[in-house]
């Protein structure tokens, strides 16, 4: 019988390919056979190469499971894994968005964290305190218990004062949606915030402190991004470009479509 131990080393740049060949599962096992194929297994990842179009997986939580516990049904195997992640409880948190592996968070205290459900790890993102429309309300004891929650765009300043929400409800009114992009110039990620009033825009590289807001523009439903430039759409009809890589970001109109009847959403 051939053990692991008396066979031949595949060159570094070989067990890559391979690797970039499996499924997720099949990767993390592969990962942990020797220390070989560990390094290999971890260049890839860092290295941005692993790229194949995953089945897709369901992830959810259950009560019978614990409130710390993710369960993730594989497709390709059909059999559930259970994941621990780390605090707070994933049962207790929203889920705002997901890719690159990521899953973006908010929890009780309607703050953000990142999320990757295979590896782990957990980053926290800026304080919710830091977007511009939050203030925070302290109690005698100087903590938190409370946020302010104000109406305005950057051009409106609406129609109503501002709202206090207690820390656990002021996620249900503030995030609408969150994306995570790598970014290339610090090989770290971009997480972009579509969140209220009227669906506006900030974002916030990983290890930033606070949240950017961009004004005065709203009413957006998506994004992506590529090569410095934030591409994101509104629902009545108009593609905003904006420049991350120069010192001061600008906005570019790249298109803006008639709505045929004036009113509703535009695609």
């Amino acid at each position: 019988m051939t053990t692991v131990g008396n066979m031949p080393e595949l060159p570094p740049d070989i067990l890559m390919g391979i690797f970039a060949t499996l499924e997720i599962p099949d990767l993390v096992r592969a990962g942990s056979v020797c220390s070989s194929w560990r390094s290999a297994y971890t260049s890839l990842r860092s290295l941005g190469q692993y790229k194949l179009q995953q089945t897709p997986c369901l992830l959810y939580t259950s009560e019978s499971a614990g409130e710390s516990v993710a369960c993730l049904y594989s497709l390709a195997e059909k059999r559930s894994y259970k994941l621990t992640l780390p605090e707070p409880p994933i049962r207790t948190r929203c889920l705002i968005g997901s890719s690159h592996g990521w899953l973006v968070t908010v929890d009780d205290r309607s703050e953000m964290h990142l999320v990757n459900p295979i590896t782990c790890e957990q980053i926290a993102l800026p304080s919710v305190i830091t977007i511009e429309q939050v203030k925070p309300i302290f109690d005698e004891h100087g903590a938190v218990h409370k946020y302010e929650y104000s109406w305005h765009t950057g051009t409106d300043a609406g129609p109503y004062s501002p709202s206090i929400f207690a820390i656990d409800k002021l996620r249900h009114k503030l995030h609408y949606k969150a994306f995570v992009f790598p970014d290339t110039s610090t090989g770290s990620y971009i997480v972009v915030l579509i969140h209220n009033p009227k669906c506006q825009l900030s974002f916030a590289r990983v290890g930033d402190d606070n949240w950017t807001w961009l004004p005065p523009y709203e009413r957006y439903s998506d994004c992506t991004y590529k090569d410095g430039l934030l591409y994101a759409v509104t629902t009545t009809g108009e593609l905003h470009a904006f420049d991350f890589s120069a010192p001061v970001i600008t906005m570019e109109m790249i298109i803006r479509m008639d709505s045929v009847y004036g009113i509703g959403c535009t695609y």
